[in-house]
C-alpha cells in the first residue's frame, strides 16, 4: 500500500502546481517533497512527475492518478477540523460597521465568557441581509424596526451629542454653545446630515453645517475628534471608552433623539437555538 504521507504530497502537488507551495503547505522542504514523490514512484512503479530542471510537474500517468484521487484529502482535513470542533457551536452575525467596531467587540469577551462553546463568525455590512436565503443567525439593523416578516427588538435608541478633545475647549466657557462656531465639524460620509438634524432639534446656529471635513467612516471621525481636528456629534455608546479615557468630552450641550435605533433582529421561521437566544438575551441586558 502507497504511504499516505507521500500520496498527500501529491495531491498538494497536483493541486498547487508547484513544488515549494506544495512543501511549504505539507511543511517539508522541497527536496523532502521530491524524495516523497520517488517514494511514491517506486511504491506504484509508474513515473509521476516530470524532472526536467525547471521544478516538479506531472506526467501523463500523474494526471491520471490525480484525477482519480479527486478531492479525497479535501475531505479527510474537513472530516478532521470537523471532529477538533465537536461540541462548538457556531453563531453567524451580520451588523454594521459602527455598531461592530465601537460597541460590539470591545464587549465580546463578556459573552465569550458565559458561552464558551460558542464559535462566533461576525460580518460587517451596510446592505439589508435576507435572513430566509443567507447563512446567518440574526443581525443588528438600525432604523424603525418596522421590517416585515422578521422579529425585532430594540437594543437602543439612537441619539446625537456634541464630543470634541478637551484641548479645544481650553480658554473658552463649556457652558456656552456658541462656542461652537469655533470648531470645524467632522462629518462621515454616511451621515452627512447629522449635524444639520441635530441642529435643528437642539436649537442652536452654526452656521453652514455642510463644511467641515468629511471622513469616510464614523469611525475615522471618532479619530479626527480625538486628534483635536474638530468636533463630532455621536451617540455617546460609540465613544464611551474615550469619554472615560478623557480622550473626548462632551459639553453640557442638548442631547437629541432620534427616530431610529439599533436592532436584534432574526427570523421567526428559523428555530430558536439556544446560542441565538443566549447572543439576544446578553444583548439585551448589557447595552
Amino acid at each position: 500500500m502507497a504511504s499516505l504521507r507521500a500520496l498527500h504530497a501529491f495531491s498538494l502537488l497536483a493541486r498547487h502546481g508547484r513544488a515549494a507551495l506544495a512543501a511549504e503547505k505539507l511543511g517539508v522542504s522541497p527536496s523532502a517533497l521530491s524524495h516523497l514523490m520517488r517514494k511514491l514512484e517506486s511504491e506504484l512503479g509508474a513515473t509521476l512527475v516530470n524532472r526536467d530542471g525547471r521544478g516538479l510537474s506531472l506526467t501523463e500517468e500523474g494526471q491520471r492518478l490525480a484525477l482519480s484521487m479527486g478531492d479525497a484529502f479535501d475531505r479527510i482535513e474537513e472530516a478532521v477540523d470537523s471532529f477538533k470542533r465537536r461540541g462548538r457551536t457556531e453563531l453567524r452575525i451580520s451588523t454594521v460597521s459602527t455598531f461592530a467596531t465601537r460597541w460590539l467587540i470591545p464587549r465580546l469577551p463578556q459573552f465569550q465568557t458565559i458561552q464558551p462553546d460558542v464559535e462566533l463568525l461576525l460580518s460587517a455590512s451596510t446592505r439589508m441581509i435576507d435572513l430566509d436565503r443567507e447563512n446567518y443567525d440574526c443581525v443588528i439593523r438600525l432604523g424603525t424596526g418596522n421590517w416585515p416578516g422578521v422579529e425585532s427588538r430594540l437594543l437602543w435608541q439612537e441619539h446625537l451629542a456634541v464630543a470634541v478633545a478637551p484641548g479645544l475647549l481650553n480658554g473658552k466657557d463649556p457652558e456656552d454653545p456658541s462656542i461652537l462656531n469655533d470648531f470645524r465639524l467632522l462629518h462621515s460620509a454616511s451621515r452627512r446630515n447629522d449635524w444639520n438634524v441635530w441642529q435643528e432639534k437642539a436649537g442652536l446656529d452654526h452656521g453652514d453645517t455642510t463644511s467641515g471635513m468629511v471622513l469616510q467612516s464614523r469611525d475615522l471621525a471618532i479619530q479626527a475628534a480625538i486628534a483635536g481636528m474638530g468636533a463630532i456629534v455621536i451617540d455617546r455608546r460609540f465613544v464611551s471608552q474615550e469619554l472615560d479615557a478623557g480622550h473626548l468630552v462632551m459639553p453640557d450641550w442638548p442631547r437629541v433623539e432620534l427616530d431610529t435605533g439599533y436592532w436584534f433582529v432574526r427570523s421567526p421561521t428559523r428555530t430558536l437555538t439556544r446560542p441565538v437566544a443566549a447572543f439576544r438575551d446578553w444583548l439585551l441586558t448589557t447595552v
